[in-house]
């Protein structure tokens, strides 16, 4: 009996697993994630059953950002809805939102915190000398994001157009962080006492001395800076090598890009 009660899990979770790679993923362009299947694809809308639901709707392409297939297979519509309309502009207008920055330490991605430590670092840089534009605080991006679905592992199913649509800002800023260990050095230095005692008119002299080392591990830090509009195009790219060996050399490289980029206002 135990044999057939395992044998029938068994049989519902692959029945469970094959209904879920069936399922299409709709991205609405307001960051919604629709779950189910696309049943008909018409000119100007398609029919939609949600997931575990029999009932069909009618979706409008021009509301759609992208249309992910159970195959694997991505479809994006309604490219122009990235731009924002001429109603929506003054809400987009000089608005700056910039991303965890990707963060790969010895070939190896790191984990979340460092991602978004150097995204508050990143905004404390900008927002220094913002002038006339808005920086979003990071806590805010952070929260439309996950509010979209959107995080490291499928951001790049999206263009940075729909991530600017999606946050509602004007320009997006996204970046690599990459550090990786590279020789040791040895750093020797040592002491010496000398001491002069009298006895019966002669002069004895004693000295002792000690050393020690301390070794230092250097790394290789390189970063990657992008910004791009909220029509996608790609406004500024640039990597650098910091100079400096230390573990946090990043700081002093961040700061470097940043003051090379046309939204750091000197």
């Amino acid at each position: 009996m135990s044999i057939k009660k395992h044998f029938l899990a068994l049989f519902f979770l692959f029945i469970g697993f094959l209904a879920y790679s069936q399922t299409d993923t709709v991205t609405m362009t307001d960051g919604r994630e629709l779950r189910g299947k696309v049943v008909k694809y018409n000119p100007n809308d398609l029919q939609f059953i949600h997931q575990n639901e029999t009932l069909e709707y009618t979706l409008n392409k021009k509301d759609i950002s992208k249309i992910t297939f159970s195959s694997g297979r991505i479809e994006y519509l309604n490219s122009t809805a990235t731009t924002p309309n001429t109603s929506q502009s003054k809400d987009y207008q000089n608005k700056v939102a910039i991303l965890p920055f990707s963060y790969v330490r010895d070939q190896e991605k790191s984990n979340e915190t460092m991602t978004k430590k150097i995204q508050q670092e990143a905004y404390t840089i900008f927002n220094s000398k913002k002038q006339n534009l808005k920086f979003q605080d990071p806590t805010e991006t952070n929260a439309l994001l996950y509010k979209a679905g959107i995080n490291e592992s499928n951001l790049q199913g999206y263009t940075m157009g729909e991530i600017a649509h999606i946050l509602n800002v004007e320009y997006v800023i996204s970046g690599m962080v990459s550090i990786e260990k590279t020789n040791t050095y040895t750093s020797n230095y040592g002491s010496s006492n000398t001491n002069v005692s009298q006895k019966n008119n002669g002069a004895k002299v004693n000295s002792t001395g000690s050393s020690s080392s301390t070794t230092y591990q250097n790394y290789n830090t390189s970063i990657t800076m992008n910004i791009f509009s909220v029509n996608g195009d790609n406004l500024f790219t640039q990597n650098h090598n910091s100079f400096w060996p230390y573990e946090d050399a990043y700081k002093t490289t961040l700061d470097y890009l940043a003051k090379r980029t046309p939204l750091y206002k000197k």
